[in-house]
C-alpha cells in the first residue's frame, strides 16, 4: 500500500507541474461533472502546447473533440468507526479512483459524452459497494438539442439543486451512476428552465464491467423547475421527485415503498449575506402504512471580506414514531458525506445545529466547523447516508453527539490539490445508552487530486 501512496503522490506532483509549465496561461476551471467543463476558451483562442491541444481538437465548424479525467487518492484513518472499540476493526486504507472520459460534438445539436471509471482500495477488510469498483462505466449518454428543447438518453451521474437529495456521491470511491432519459427545456439563457426524467440507479459490484444496470427493483423520476427568479434576490427551484422500492428497510417497518416528494429551495446573494433554503413534504406508500415525512433546512452566511464567511445551517428532519404514519425521512440520493466527509449521520429522523467559518488565502482554504445533532424522535433509530440504521433504543434520550471539523485544502497547480480533513465526535446521551461501551470517534482523510 505504501508504494501505491509514493506513485500516486509522484505522479501528481510531477503530471502537474508539467502541465502547469506546459500551459500556464490559460485559467483552468474543472467541474464536478465534467460533461459541464466550460470549452468555449479553447474554442476562441489558439494555443500552441499540447494540452489545449486534447482538451478541445476542432472538428468542422461547430464540433470537437475533447478528453480529460482525474486520479485521487486518499488515505482515511477512523479509530472507534462504531463508536465502540472493536480489536479486530481496520484503522487506516487507502482508497484511489481514475476516471478517463471522451467528449464528442457534431455540429451543434449532438453530443456524446463517456466516461470509464476504475476504484480500488487497499488495507480496508470490511468494504462497502462504494469502496471498491475495478472497472466500470460511470457515464455513456448521449444528448441531443434542438432549440429550447434538450434530450438525455444514456447512464448519467445527476445532481439537483443544492444536492440535498440528488448528488453524485463525490465523496466516496465510487460514485452515483443512473441510467437515466430526461427532456429539458431552457427558456432563454438565465431564464428558468424545465427538466422532466425517469431513470434507474446503477448497483456498484467490485469488480470488472458487472455492474447491475436496469434491474427493476429501484427506479427515480420527476420534475424539476430550475432558476425561477421572482425578485432581484431570490432564485427558487420548485420540484417533484418520486422513488419507488421492491423493498426497502427502516428501524419500524420494512416493505415495498412508493414516495413521492413536493420541494421548494429559495436562495440568494447580497453584496454580504447570503442564503440557501430548502422545505420537502412527502407522501406515498410504505408497507401498507401512509407516508408523512418531511424537513426545511436553513443555511445562511455573511461575509465580512470576499475572502471569508461565516454561516449557520440548522436541519429539521422527521423521524417515525406516532404509530399512525410513516414518519422517517428519506433523503434519496444524498451526498454521502452529508454533515462533513466522516458521513456517521444521515439526514434522517435528526435535529442538527451547525456553525461553521471558513477563509482562503491565496491557494489555502481553511474551514472550522461545529455540529450538533439530536433525534428528532426518540421512538425511531439513528441512521446512515444510506439510511442503513446504525443505532436503534427506543429511549428518552434526543442528544446524539457533538462534531469538530477542520478541512484545509491546498491548491497546488491548476491541475493538482491537496485536502486535510478532521472530525472528532463526541458521544452524546443516546449513543451512551444504546452502546455498552460508547467511544469517541476520532476521522481523518488525506486526499490528492489530479484533474486534467
Amino acid at each position: 500500500m505504501k508504494l501505491l501512496v509514493l506513485i500516486f503522490l509522484s505522479t501528481c506532483c510531477l503530471a502537474g507541474k508539467a502541465l502547469a509549465q506546459k500551459a500556464a496561461d490559460l485559467p483552468y476551471d474543472f467541474a464536478l461533472l465534467r460533461q459541464h467543463d466550460d470549452l468555449s476558451l479553447y474554442a476562441t483562442e489558439s494555443h500552441s502546447s499540447f494540452y489545449p491541444g486534447i482538451r478541445y481538437l476542432p472538428l468542422g465548424q461547430e464540433g470537437f473533440l475533447s478528453f480529460g479525467g482525474s486520479y485521487r487518492g486518499q488515505y482515511e484513518y477512523f479509530n472507534n468507526e462504531t463508536f465502540e472499540q472493536v480489536p479486530q476493526e481496520d484503522h487506516a486504507w487507502y482508497l484511489q479512483r481514475l476516471l478517463l472520459h471522451t467528449h464528442l460534438s457534431i455540429g451543434r445539436n449532438f453530443r456524446l459524452f463517456a466516461e470509464t471509471g476504475s476504484s480500488i482500495v487497499a488495507g480496508k477488510t470490511e468494504q462497502s459497494p462504494v469502496d471498491r469498483d475495478e472497472l466500470y462505466i460511470n457515464q455513456l449518454f448521449i444528448q441531443w438539442q434542438a432549440g429550447a428543447l434538450r434530450l438525455n438518453a444514456g447512464r448519467e451521474n445527476l445532481k439537483m439543486g443544492s444536492r440535498r437529495l440528488v448528488d453524485p456521491r463525490e465523496g466516496p470511491n465510487v460514485r452515483r451512476s443512473f441510467d437515466h432519459l430526461s427532456l429539458r427545456y431552457q427558456t432563454a439563457p438565465d431564464k428558468y428552465a424545465i427538466s422532466t426524467f425517469v431513470s434507474s440507479p446503477v448497483r456498484p459490484r467490485p469488480g470488472s464491467w458487472d455492474n447491475e444496470a436496469l434491474h427493476g427493483e429501484e427506479y427515480f423520476w420527476g420534475t424539476y423547475v430550475s432558476d425561477i427568479r421572482p425578485g432581484k434576490f431570490i432564485r427558487a427551484d420548485l420540484y417533484y421527485l418520486g422513488i419507488s422500492y421492491e423493498e426497502n428497510s427502516y428501524a419500524l417497518l420494512s416493505g415495498r415503498e412508493t414516495r413521492h416528494s413536493l420541494g421548494l429551495r429559495a436562495n440568494g446573494l447580497l453584496p454580504k449575506w447570503g442564503y440557501d433554503h430548502e422545505a420537502v413534504i412527502q407522501t406515498g406508500r410504505l408497507a401498507g402504512q401512509t407516508i408523512f415525512a418531511w424537513t426545511i433546512s436553513f443555511n445562511s452566511w455573511f461575509r465580512p471580506k470576499q475572502s471569508q464567511q461565516a454561516g449557520l445551517k440548522t436541519e429539521l428532519i422527521s423521524g417515525d414514531g406516532n404509530g399512525r404514519t410513516a414518519g422517517t425521512f428519506n433523503a434519496m440520493y444524498p451526498r454521502g458525506a452529508y454533515f462533513g466527509r466522516v458521513a456517521r449521520f444521515g439526514p434522517a429522523n435528526l435535529i442538527d445545529l451547525h456553525p461553521y467559518w471558513n477563509i482562503r488565502k491565496g491557494k489555502l482554504f481553511v474551514e472550522l466547523d461545529y455540529d450538533v445533532f439530536w433525534r428528532f424522535s426518540t421512538e425511531d433509530a439513528v441512521y446512515d447516508p444510506a439510511l442503513n440504521v446504525i443505532s436503534f433504543g427506543p429511549n428518552d434520550q434526543r442528544f446524539i453527539a457533538q462534531q469538530l471539523g477542520t478541512l484545509f485544502n491546498l491548491e497546488l497547480s491548476p491541475f493538482v490539490s491537496a485536502e486535510l480533513e478532521t472530525n472528532y465526535i463526541i458521544a452524546g446521551g443516546y449513543l451512551q445508552a444504546v452502546k455498552s461501551d460508547a467511544r469517541n470517534l476520532l476521522h481523518a482523510v488525506f486526499t490528492l487530486e489530479a484533474r486534467f
